[in-house]
């Protein structure tokens, strides 16, 4: 690491030694004071977001969510600084998750696309991961602009189990090592698909939470294509800095299904878990950049004001 990730690694180490009462009884409260009262951060993108997803919320009921939206971003904050130097048996214990019996039979000894979303604690998702022994999870992001805070991410995200892999890159990757693996491992596909995706080529536009909205069908592409299962990762909050994973099978990697299914089948479980726990949600991403022309259907890009 660089100068830079190296202090930024220190600082999140510093947090990481800490008791959980502090990390979360403390910290996370200071976190959420600065973000909520002092920078008040993107305040009104979230509450235009919420209010456009839950037209049928009042404008208190909107204010209440966002506020606590900013309890989740904190939490997230110094959930991603723990991840400096988390042990193994720490890593079970953040994230309580059973895969069932008829799901660890369908993944068996192939490869497989495991969806996960930005509900929750997104950073923690990997940790799922270490349910499949017989697998390398390969972590799809998008590299930062900034070099430090690209080195410091990498690194709290690297282990022996997984390895985070460059978005543009995991196709290529996967296709290096389809045949024998790696290690002797095969390999889980880790993609976070709710992101903003740019229109490309032939867009689909899938109805999430009122609106219009594009999504990443990268997953679905490689699934189809290599007849790989995907499943996906629900996660909910059982207190600060902990939570429990429900693995759904979303394709078994055989059944016939229609362009754009899969996908859809993804589009809709991530819709309930935010509609159980809406201020789970990263609400302060500019998630709808893109919509369709009302009268040609044509791609227009939204400029913002806030």
């Amino acid at each position: 690491m660089g100068f830079g990730a190296r202090v930024l690694w220190l600082l999140c180490r510093s947090v990481a030694v800490m008791p959980y009462w502090m990390q979360y009884g403390c910290v996370e409260k200071i976190v959420y004071f600065l973000l909520r009262y002092v920078a008040r951060y993107r305040r009104k993108l979230i509450i235009h977001q919420l209010a456009g997803s839950f037209p049928e919320k009042s404008d208190a009921e909107i204010k209440t969510i966002c506020n606590d939206y900013y309890h989740t971003l904190a939490e997230t904050i110094v959930g991603t600084m723990t991840l400096a130097g988390m042990s193994y048996e720490q890593r079970e214990e953040v994230l309580d998750v059973e895969v069932p019996e008829h799901i660890m039979k369908v993944v068996g000894e192939r490869h497989f696309v495991y969806l996960s979303s930005h509900h929750n604690f997104w950073e923690f998702a990997q940790f799922s991961g270490l349910k499949f022994k017989n697998h390398l999870t390969l972590c799809a992001y998008h590299p930062l602009t900034s070099k430090s805070w690209d080195e410091l991410y990498y690194h709290l995200r690297y282990s022996k189990d997984a390895l985070p892999v460059p978005s543009s890159q995991l196709i290529r990757y996967f296709l290096k090592h389809r045949e024998e693996g790696v290690d002797g491992r095969k390999l889980l596909l880790g993609l976070i698909a709710d992101q903003n995706a740019s229109p490309k080529g032939d867009v689909h536009w899938y109805n999430f939470l009122n609106r219009p909205t594009i999504f990443f069908e990268g997953g679905e592409q490689l699934a189809l294509k290599f007849n790989l299962p995907v499943l996906y990762l629900s996660m909910s909050r059982v207190k600060a800095g902990r939570y429990k994973g429900e693995v759904v099978l979303l394709y078994d990697g055989n059944e016939s299904v229609e362009k754009h299914e899969i996908t859809e089948r993804y589009v809709r479980r991530l819709e309930q878990d935010i509609l159980r726990e809406p201020s789970r949600w990263m609400w302060s991403h500019r998630r709808w950049k893109y919509m369709p022309d009302p009268e040609t259907g044509e791609v227009k890009y939204i400029k913002s004001s806030y």
